[in-house]
């Protein structure tokens, strides 16, 4: 049970004589305290009335609950103070004089919550507030707020001249202009409350961020002014000085008012973006490129011209032509776009006519001097300072009356190995040349020049045949092991092999002989793996050769290597394919096996069997867009700071488009992107094609290593001697973040069921320390820490009766003498004089003296002089 000691007035006189006897003071200590709002406080009340009936008491609108009493002295316990500011006032009665004396009791209450507002992402150069918001703290009066940056103050603000003396909200601002050295950093809120003789409060806000960006240049546009209707061309979107990474820039691009796929190269501060552009109708179109850093944007645009410029046409309506006829040259063009197409006609040496789109046209009697004349149509389109040229040559044949004649040889024979002369000759006027002798398997004659006359005219063959026996062989050039037919048109299952006499040849497949003769009309049936045979009286040879049959169309099945081929289309390489046409149905050869093994097969496939050979047909048929699961998750979860794009893939013929957009922004999500955790949201991703459309949501979930944003103590980090408090500590992260106290060792420690408050039930030395709370997640981990310094309430000594006279007496002495100096001993400190004491300072001190049985009680003696 606390106990009271008489207080000694600093202030008052003391008289031995008997004409002093009305004449006394009253003081009240502790003259000025301060309480947390609903806690406690005793008040002693002491006077130097020499009369023992004295009486007095305690005026005040608080609450009262104990109260003690002797000889000089009173003591009131105040309890569940709510008054923010009060004065008690105490009074005693001395022989009929009443003398009082005033109290000052100030009420605190710790910020409820101190708040850092969120910084946007930051322009280099522009002027942002950082605001705090310090939430129901009293006294407002007693209050600084410091804005910190890393180790440095940004301002501080003190609140002196506030009015009204319960809890309010504080708002402090301060303008900052970032600059690159500033992105990074931290900036954090920091509030201390001045409570006088105990101490300070201190509490900080959660640490914010400070992002800057900057794009100093404009965007840079690089393509083509002129492109052909149909003609891709390459367009590139540069921007330099990109500021914090070049990585982080992100582009648009857009033709013609259509968003452009692209992809993004970096170096250095400099982003480039790269794409196609191209367009099937004539006309300007716009390129624009918008580059987007944080906050910052530059755009940038370039008109591009899509022009059509057929091939001009050169038509000789006879190209060979005897000598003396008439012959027309005729040089046109189709309609260009922009109009304005120029067209010429000339030969080798001169212009022979020019003139404007559509058509020249140049008649001619044919001369032997004509003979191979080159004729060249050339059309020009000018577009603003450039040219476009094109042209198209052919050459016209003269032929003469007459032509040589060769005599016929008879046959000869030869064995293999043995050498035979050939001779050749040739009459005609004037005297024909011999140009070349050939072997029949060489091919086509060839056509001879008159060496003198300078018409033209095909050359007159004689055949001489040289018999060499010899065992058929059949190779590349003369059986091709690999063709494809298109279905509908008319083929030859051409076979030819050498030796002597002449092989047979003949092919087959699954047990159906196929002449190498004879003229078919192709059709589906006819792919597959043909033996082809030749035999003569001197052996025989054989050849697998591989028919395709080719139909119009394009395999937009899911299947790999080891799924559909599509029918007919002749390799490319190990697992190739020709680029077939995107926008058309496609007929498969597919394994039959596949029928049963794909249950999920699109809707859009037809099976038809193809007999024989263990393969199916398969009809791609055009389709409305699909997506799933599979193909477009719906839940997806990235990781701040990571490389990242939203893909979704759907099923569909045409091959569906999918752009995504997120909830509530205008642009599309493109390309890959540095996460942040404003990527967390629901987007709508939407594939469409030419037979409709499907929409899919998908939510992203932005995952971020965790941070702590509140390590408090409650009710405060005063902790008297057998009370209870708790330390609690929150964070936030993506996943959720699991919570690991390190604490003093004590059996009194209990954590929460989620771990993140501990409880000390009892405070004891024991529970003096540093208390460590650590957060963590998949992604990494944060730590913060206070420490705990118990403070036990020190009880006050009983009143010794003869401490009071001789002290009285001594005090006396000392003003009779005159003297000024005096030693006054103390048994409490200045820790004391409020309840309360510092375990930990008066452990330390040299001057410590023990005052309690258990030694659990510590003084400090100090001495005045």
């Amino acid at each position: 049970t606390p106990e009271f000691s008489p207080q000694l007035s600093t202030t008052g006189a003391f008289a031995i004589s008997g004409a002093a006897e009305q004449s006394f003071n009253v003081s009240l200590w502790p003259e000025d305290s301060v309480v947390e709002h609903g806690g406690s406080i005793w008040l002693n009340c002491s006077h130097t009335c020499r009369d023992p009936s004295a009486r007095g008491g305690l005026e005040t609108s608080l609450t009262k609950a104990q109260n003690k009493s002797g000889p000089g002295w009173m003591a009131q316990e105040l309890v569940d103070i709510q008054e923010w500011v009060s004065a008690p006032q105490c009074y005693f009665n001395c022989y009929g004089n009443v003398t009082c004396a005033v109290a000052h009791i100030t009420t605190y209450r710790p910020p409820e919550w101190v708040v850092l507002e969120p910084l946007p992402e930051m322009e280099l150069g522009q002027v942002y507030n950082l605001t705090c918001r310090v939430l129901n703290v009293a006294p407002v009066t007693h209050l600084s707020v410091t804005l910190r940056q890393g180790g440095r103050t940004l301002h501080t603000e003190t609140f002196q001249n506030h009015t009204g003396t319960g809890p309010d909200d504080v708002t402090v601002t301060h303008e900052i202009i970032p600059q690159r050295r500033d992105h990074g950093q931290e900036v954090t809120c920091h509030t201390a409350l001045d409570l006088r003789l105990q101490g300070q409060f201190f509490q900080n806000s959660p640490a914010v961020e400070l992002r800057v960006f900057d794009l100093p240049e404009e965007p840079q546009l690089l393509t083509s002014l002129y492109i052909e209707v149909g003609t891709r061309a390459p367009a590139r979107c540069r921007v330099a000085g990109v500021f914090p990474s070049a990585g982080e820039a992100r582009f648009t691009l857009s033709f013609g008012g259509e968003s452009l796929n692209f992809t993004v190269a970096t170096s250095g501060d400099t982003a480039t973006a790269q794409g196609e552009v191209w367009s099937q109708f004539p006309g300007q179109r716009e390129l624009n490129c918008t580059v987007t850093m944080g906050p910052v944007s530059r755009s940038a645009g370039q008109s591009v011209r899509i022009y059509r410029f057929p091939q001009p046409v050169l038509q000789i309506d006879q190209p060979q032509a005897l000598v003396n006829r008439n012959v027309s040259v005729t040089c046109s063009a189709p309609a260009s776009q922009p109009p304005g197409t120029t067209l010429q006609l000339r030969d080798s040496e001169r212009t022979l006519a020019s003139g404007p789109q559509p058509r020249l046209q140049l008649t001619l009697t044919t001369h032997k001097g004509d003979n191979g004349r080159q004729f060249t149509c050339e059309g020009n389109l000018t577009l603003g300072s450039h040219s476009l040229v094109k042209n198209m040559s052919a050459q016209l044949i003269v032929l003469c009356d007459s032509g040589p004649a060769l005599s016929e040889e008879p046959e000869t024979d030869a064995a293999r190995g043995e050498a035979v002369n050939l001779v050749c000759r040739a009459g005609g006027s004037p005297a024909p040349a011999v140009i070349r002798a050939f072997r029949r398997s060489e091919g086509v004659p060839g056509i001879s020049l008159s060496p003198s006359d300078g018409c033209f005219n095909p050359s007159h063959t004689s055949l001489i045949l040289l018999s060499v026996p010899d065992q058929p062989t059949l190779d590349e050039s003369g059986c091709p092991s690999h063709r494809t037919w298109l279905e509908g048109t008319l083929q030859q299952l051409a076979c030819e092999a050498d030796g002597n006499p002449t092989p047979e040849v003949s092919c087959s497949k699954d047990s159906q002989v196929y002449g190498t003769s004879g003229v078919q009309n192709v059709t589906r049936g006819h792919a597959g793996i043909y033996r082809c045979s030749a035999a003569n009286a001197h052996g025989t040879a054989g050849r697998n050769v591989t028919i395709h049959v080719e139909c119009e169309g394009r395999d937009h099945s899911r299947w790999g290597a080891e799924g559909p081929t599509e029918l007919g289309s002749p390799m490319t390489g190990a697992g190739g394919f020709r680029e077939p046409d995107p926008h058309i149905c496609t007929l498969l050869l597919v394994p039959s096996q596949l029928q049963t093994e794909t249950p999920s097969s699109p809707s859009s496939l037809a099976f038809v069997p193809f007999l024989g050979q263990g393969w199916a047909l398969v009809l791609c048929l055009p389709d409305k867009p699909t997506m799933d699961e599979s193909s477009c998750p719906s839940t997806q979860a990235w990781l701040k700071g990571t490389l990242h794009t939203l893909a979704c893939e759907a099923d569909g013929i045409p091959v569906p488009r999918v752009p995504c957009t997120k909830e509530g922004a205008a642009d599309e999500f493109g390309g890959e992107r540095n996460v942040s955790r404003n990527d967390s949201g629901t987007y709508h991703c939407t594939a469409t094609n030419r037979l409709g459309s499907m929409s899919r949501r998908v939510t992203v979930q932005v995952e971020y290593r965790p941070i702590i944003l509140l390590l408090a103590v409650s009710p405060s980090d005063t902790v008297p001697r057998g009370t209870n408090f708790n330390i609690s500590c929150r964070a936030e992260g993506s996943p959720a973040p699991a919570y690991r106290w390190t604490v003093p060792p004590a059996p009194n420690v209990h954590c929460s069921a989620d771990n993140s408050t501990v409880s000390v039930a009892g405070a004891d030395r024991h529970n003096r320390g540093i208390y460590i709370c650590r957060v963590s997640n998949a992604h990494g981990q944060h730590l913060g820490q206070v420490r705990i310094q118990p403070h036990l309430r020190v009880p006050a000594p009983p009143p010794d009766h003869r401490l009071i006279i001789a002290a009285l007496i001594a005090g006396a002495a000392v003003l009779l003498l005159g003297g000024t100096a005096g030693l006054v001993y103390y048994l409490k400190s200045t820790a004391c004089r409020k309840g309360e004491y510092n375990v930990q300072d008066a452990e330390s001190s040299s001057k410590a003296t023990c005052l309690g049985p258990d030694s659990a009680v510590y003084g400090i003696q100090l001495t005045q002089t």
